[in-house]
C-alpha cells in the first residue's frame, strides 16, 4: 500500500473513530451519524460494499484502484473498511504481536489456535470474520495502517498465482511477530 492510500486510510479512520473535538484539531470532517455501526454490522465484504461508510472510503482512493477490472480491489478495501471500524486506538502494534501478547497469566490473548485459523483463512469471508473476532479479542488497539497493509498484503496474496518467497508471506510475517510477543513476559 502506497503513502498516498496510508495518509487516506487513516483519516477515513479517524473520521469513523475519533471524538468531534479531536477531529476539529485534525481537520478532519466526521463521518455521518450511524455509519460506522452500520459498517461494523456488515458480515460480509459484499454487505460492506452497500454502506455509505465503504463508500467514503473508496471514493477518495486514486483513479487506478477504483477503476481497476478486477473485483478484487473492491473485496479488498471493503474487507479494510469493515475490519478498521472494529479498532478503538490507533496504536502501536501490529495484529501478529497484540494477538501473542500474554494477556493474565501466561497465555497470549489470541490463542494459538485461533491465530493459526486466520493464517489458513481459505476464502474473503472466512478471514473478514476470523480477523474482525481476534481485532476484537485485542480490545480494538492496534495500528490502524499496519492493519490494513496486512490486509492488502493478504488479498494480494490469495489472488496471486506465482507465490511469493516464503520469509515475505503475511502468515510466515504474522507467525513469527505472534510467537516473538508470545514469548516475552508480560509488563
Amino acid at each position: 500500500m502506497e503513502q498516498p492510500q496510508q495518509k487516506i486510510v487513516e483519516r477515513w479512520w479517524q473520521s469513523m473513530a475519533l471524538p468531534p473535538d479531536q477531529l476539529r484539531e485534525k481537520g478532519v470532517a466526521p463521518a455521518p451519524s450511524g455509519c460506522r455501526a452500520i459498517l461494523r454490522r456488515c458480515e460480509s465484504a459484499d454487505a460492506a460494499m452497500l454502506t455509505e461508510g465503504f463508500r467514503r472510503l473508496w471514493l477518495q482512493l486514486s483513479d487506478d484502484i477504483t477503476q481497476a477490472e478486477s473485483d478484487k480491489h473492491i473485496q479488498c478495501w471493503a474487507t479494510i473498511a469493515a475490519v478498521l471500524v472494529h479498532i478503538k486506538h490507533n496504536g502501536t502494534l501490529n495484529l501478529a504481536r497484540a494477538a501473542g501478547k500474554k494477556g493474565d497469566g501466561d497465555k497470549s490473548i489470541v490463542s494459538e489456535m485461533r491465530f493459526a485459523q486466520l493464517q489458513t483463512a481459505r476464502s474473503p469471508d472466512d478471514f473478514l470474520r476470523r480477523l474482525r473476532r481476534i481485532v476484537q479479542q485485542v480490545k480494538g488497539d492496534l495500528n490502524v495502517i499496519s492493519l490494513a497493509q496486512d490486509i492488502h498484503q493478504w488479498f494480494n496474496e490469495h489472488y496471486q498465482f506465482h507465490p511469493r518467497k516464503g520469509d515475505k508471506r503475511i502468515a510466515v510475517r504474522w507467525a513469527m511477530d505472534y510467537f516473538q510477543a508470545a514469548g516475552q513476559r508480560a509488563s
